[in-house]
């Protein structure tokens, strides 16, 4: 059974439709060769366009495939080493056509076999029953909520003595809201909550006209001026809590009442958010206290410690979910230690003048972490004092100039002095520009930054390290932590607002139950039984890969000095690593080291990578037999270097674009004498051999199938979406999709698109899954697969109608045109950016840091009240508190049983190639991740030379400078699995 995806080999077009017998990149035309989608016009890049501009395609291609009964025809325990396909030959590459004006996509028209799915997702066929069975508590607390009605009233705010029709901001709403609430002063608005902009309730109704009321508020400003405001409420509608009810016990309402939930966010949020710094989300409520313990990391942040909460509907209960939080916050005080921390520097006067001058990475860096930042200014105490922050001015306070009334010139410095009597002592700061248009030029130093601002950007890697260092606690400790937040957040007994809505929170954890399943047996040259999921490939001394690869051109490519990076140090890492990789079954040629080793000296990573790949061909040549013909690409290039960022970035960037060189990176501190520690040169073992083309461990591929139901060719695809991060303008986001090649479900392929910024859908799936299914079909010898599993990742509860229904749309139509219109479709989202956390009730029942054992499943208790879905912990904690991975199934065409999918979800997440451990998310999903955020170093720059990938566009429309930037892996590679 498990030989139904073999086939030969063959060549391949790139691009789509393109003219000619090698495909082209964009274009109309036909010919024999050409990829098997097609855009219709040369503004789209690649293949399988299908309608959708600007965006990165890949064309067809064929992947050469050595029978598993070749493998099979000698036992595993003998090891013999896979013979390695031909090396690889740089395809040339195709110019670009001419950009043209595409025209507009065809309507969106749905499946009839469809259209139900966005209202009636698959109901949970039956809870689990395999696996031994555990009680643990989840981070909910049940909730009691009246069967009664609320009210909802509309709230408009309008400054009287201002021309500005701008919205009042939401801190002077409720400043208005709380003069309002003394001035009505009935039983009725005293336990009124307020969202701060448009929304108000109360659970009575209010004592008002029926068209409504107003009231005249005044408010006074910092310059001690009055401000007259209308405040007007009226009733628009009333919220049934009997449908929340009727929800959560499955009785006639298939939509969660969103108006139920919005008032019990708001209730549950009105407490903390008068005691604490309170930061809403879309996910919920986060509340810091401001003395808490603060700790300073890196860049000028510090991260500060609290509580976030949402409210959940399971069934037949509510319940509020509540987790420990930490998010950064801009450190208080002068702005000067702000400007020297991001610096990481203790004083002002350490920073170098010269990484602040206008132009520089720094300057940039600088201004854009300071964007948006309230400041006090502090040379005086009368007038306006506030300002937000715009940006820096590329000028100084000595050359600034500011033209006074009557035409006369003076520098700021001069100005200070003159007008306030202060000298501006660090006249090499850039001055700072405030107002609506950054107008108003302030000296750094007579700054003062407001405490409780959270930073909003993305945080480095050094950043990101300091954070999980703290916020990383073991599971009793988080518990602690969680039930203080209870008890600080939600007295319910003690607080006369809980009790005039009648709504009350548990003092305790729901207690729930949790199956562990079976761990199953892993296959290399040996069975490996896993324990609490892993497998310690250095225990297993014995234990070869299950199909090991073979290395025969290779060589070192070093970047930077080699008074760092020496050449015998080098020398003894890669023989330790060649050891590692023989001892696992590999075949690895012997080489020179000297005739294999390059130093980059001075010359470009492109030229560098170049230059071992010739050493590679050269060292070869003098071994092999006269005559033997030379491949034109080395099978890999080793490539080390003191840290990683632009140089990696580019390194991919060049190997995999526009060489057709396969990498495998790893960094200078693991190089003797220092290095390496154990298990490096193991995990880089895994990643070779995955490269390369072997396989590492596999779970029984037949009973794989037979768990599923009847065995049929069946092929798993992950799918993810990365955007620009949070506050860049315009951009890309990245669609990514990889799809297995065989019964085993280790073998995986991967298509790129690039799309508009924040657009979850994924705009060309049809496209890309076409390309899978033509390589499925070439390794299967004709046969498609009649089984699809699609993991999709990224996506957040409020999208799932919407994107399942395009993008399940999408795979009907590749499978109907590549045809396999018969094929059935289960589509899943997965999710691990929730905030549920489970804890065993026993700690016996637990691992030894207090985690849930590898292989808990969750699928009651606080799941959905009624769809399919289940929480499935399929990893061994390393660090702090696990996170089970939620699984929600939207559409389900193989009607799975809920047993049957957490088993073989479960089986696969050991199949991860670069881990000798299972992983916390099926490997489909965890590839689709890594292949899109690879993408990234795919333009110039790359990564690390440009994180934001900004272009022009700022409105999810498809910027096409930012796209075209983008390259396309080589054909070569897209054969392989390189983003291992």
């Amino acid at each position: 059974m498990a030989d139904y995806n073999r086939g030969g080999r063959g060549g391949g077009g790139r691009g789509g439709r393109g003219g000619g017998g090698g495909g082209g990149r964009g274009g109309q035309g036909g010919g024999a060769g050409g990829g098997a989608g097609g855009g219709q016009g040369g503004g789209q890049r690649g293949g399988h366009g299908g309608g959708g501009g600007g965006q990165v395609g890949r064309g067809g291609g064929q992947q050469g495939w050595t029978s598993e009964e070749s493998h099979r025809s000698t036992p595993a325990s003998q090891s013999r080493p896979a013979s390695s396909a031909p090396a690889p030959v740089a395809a040339p590459k195709q110019p670009k056509a001419p950009k043209q004006e595409l025209p507009p996509p065809p309507p969106f028209e749905l499946d009839e076999s469809i259209v139900m799915l966005e209202r009636v997702r698959p109901l949970r066929p039956s809870v689990g029953t395999r696996g031994k069975k555990v009680k643990l508590f989840a981070n909910s607390f049940p909730m009691t909520i009246p069967d009664a009605d609320f009210y909802h009233y509309d709230v408009e705010i309008k400054a009287l003595d201002s021309k500005n029709a701008k919205a009042t901001p939401v801190p002077v709403n409720r400043r208005i809201f709380d003069s309002w609430q003394k001035a009505h002063a009935s039983k009725e608005s005293k336990v009124a909550i307020y969202d701060g902009r448009k929304n108000l309730y109360v659970p009575k109704k209010l004592p008002i006209p029926e068209d409504g009321d107003e009231l005249v508020v005044l408010l006074k400003e910092e310059n001690d001026r009055e401000q007259r405001f209308n405040f007007k409420v009226r009733l628009v509608a009333i919220v049934n809590m009997e449908k929340l009810h009727r929800y959560i016990i499955n009785k006639g309402e298939n939509e969660i009442p969103r108006d139920s939930m919005s008032v019990l966010d708001l209730l549950l949020a009105s407490r903390p958010n008068a005691l604490f710094t309170a930061v809403n989300k879309s996910t919920g409520n986060s509340f810091y206290k401001p003395y808490n313990p603060q700790f300073n990391i890196a860049n000028g942040l510090n991260l500060r410690q609290g509580w976030k909460q949402s409210i959940k509907a399971t069934y037949k209960e509510v319940l509020l979910n509540l987790d420990v939080a930490c998010t950064a916050f801009y450190r208080a005080g002068p702005l000067l230690d702000v400007v020297a921390a991001f610096f990481n520097r203790g004083r002002i006067q350490d920073i170098n003048p010269r990484q602040l001058a206008p132009g520089t990475v720094e300057f940039q860096r600088l201004s854009k972490f300071l964007a948006n930042l309230n400041v006090t200014i502090t040379y005086r105490d009368t007038g306006r004092t506030k300002y937000k922050i715009r940006g820096l001015s590329k000028q100084t306070p000595d050359r600034a100039m500011v033209v006074k009334e009557d035409k006369s010139k003076m520098t700021v410095s001069q100005y200070f002095m003159k007008e306030f009597g202060r000298k501006i002592q660090y006249e090499f700061l850039p001055l700072v520009m405030c107002g609506n248009e950054g107008q108003i030029l302030l000296p750094m130093e007579y700054l003062l930054v407001k405490d409780g601002q959270r930073h909003l950007g993305k945080l480095s890697d050094v950043q990101t390290a300091d954070v999980i260092k703290i916020a990383a606690v073991p599971p009793p400790e988080r518990q602690s932590r969680i039930m203080e937040g209870r008890k600080s957040l939600h007295e319910s007994s003690s607080d006369p607002l809980m009790k005039a809505w009648g709504v009350t929170v548990q003092p305790t954890m729901k207690a729930i139950e949790g199956r562990v399943l079976a761990t199953p047996v892993l296959t290399g040259s040996q069975n490996v039984t896993p324990q609490n999921g892993a497998y310690d490939l250095m225990k297993q001394g014995q234990c070869k890969f299950f199909r090991p690869a073979k290395l025969d051109f290779w060589a070192v490519a070093v970047f930077g000095e080699t008074r760092t990076m020496p050449f015998d140090a080098v020398a003894e890492f890669m023989t330790r690593l060649f050891s590692e990789c023989k001892s696992r079954g590999m075949f690895i040629s012997e080489r020179n080291f000297k005739d294999v080793i390059v130093a980059q000296q001075r010359k470009t990573i492109e030229d560098t990578l170049k230059d071992a790949n010739d050493a590679a061909i050269a060292a070869t040549r003098k071994v092999a037999p006269p005559g033997t013909p030379m491949p034109q690409c080395a099978q890999m290039i080793f490539c080390i270097f003191e840290k990683g960022g632009f140089i990696y970035d580019e390194i991919k960037f060049f190997a995999e674009t526009k060489l057709n060189y396969m990498t495998q990176c790893f960094m200078s501190k693991h190089l003797p004498p220092r290095g390496p520690k154990p298990g490096v040169t193991t995990n880089l073992a895994l990643k070779v051999n995955a490269k390369l083309g072997g396989v590492n461990m596999m779970v029984d591929p037949a009973k794989q199938l037979n768990i599923l139901g009847k065995p049929v060719p069946t092929m798993i695809m992950g799918a993810d979406v990365t955007h620009p991060p949070a506050g860049a303008q315009g951009g890309v986001s990245i669609a990514s999709l990889v799809a297995s090649m065989d019964a085993k479900f280790a073998e995986y392929r991967a298509a790129i698109r690039v799309q508009g910024p924040r657009l979850e859908i994924i705009g060309d799936l049809k496209g890309m899954a076409k390309e899978h299914l033509t390589q499925f079909k070439i390794r299967a010898k004709g046969r498609l697969p009649e089984r699809l599993i699609f993991f999709r990742d990224g996506v957040s509860e409020g999208q799932f109608g919407e994107v399942a229904l395009q993008e399940v749309q999408n795979l009907k139509l590749a499978l109907r045109e590549e045809g396999a219109g018969n094929c059935k479709i289960t589509f899943l989202v997965v999710n691990k950016r929730h905030s549920h956390r489970f804890f065993a009730q026993d700690s016996r029942e637990a691992d030894r840091k207090g985690n849930l054992m590898a292989g808990t499943v969750i699928d009651s208790g606080i799941t959905h009240p009624f769809e399919f879905d289940f929480f499935l912990n399929s990893h061994q904690g390393l660090q702090g508190t696990s996170r089970a991975a939620h699984y929600h199934v939207l559409y389900d065409e193989n009607q799975f049983t809920a047993d049957d999918l957490q088993e073989v979800t479960y089986r696969m997440c050991y199949l991860f190639a670069r881990a000798s451990r299972s992983v916390g998310v099926v490997p489909a999903v965890y590839y689709a991740h890594l292949v899109a955020y690879r993408a990234r170093c795919y333009r110039p720059g790359g990564v690390g030379g440009s994180s934001e990938i900004v272009g022009s566009s700022s409105s999810g429309g498809i910027d096409s400078a930012a796209i075209d930037e983008f390259e396309d892996v080589t054909e070569e590679m897209r054969k392989t699995m390189f983003f291992t």
